[in-house]
């Protein structure tokens, strides 16, 4: 049980660390611009908000890339078979 535990904290903590990436790539996927030459500050907020969202949607996918590799992984192998208990 506390092996299990262990493994959920440290996918945790890879999905956290992973979704930065992908919220700086979300950010950049929009391309957004300010209209001057330094952002205001309801840009700067926006922005904020737009970074947060990102953030979650890279914590959903790496959580829905787990499942998905988990269901394909239980497809794939074979089924274990249980060993036939000795008789006394």
């Amino acid at each position: 049980m506390k092996q299990r535990i262990a493994k959920e904290i440290l996918w945790l903590l890879g999905a956290l660390i992973g979704a930065v990436p992908v919220a700086f790539l979300f950010l950049e996927l929009l391309d957004l611009t300010t209209q001057g030459e330094q952002p205001t500050v309801d840009e700067r907020v926006f922005f904020s908000q737009l970074f947060i969202i990102g953030y979650v949607i890279g914590m959903i996918s790496i959580y829905v890339i787990r499942i998905v590799r988990f269901a394909i992984i239980g497809v794939v192998s074979p089924p274990v078979k249980e060993t036939e208990k000795s008789k006394p």
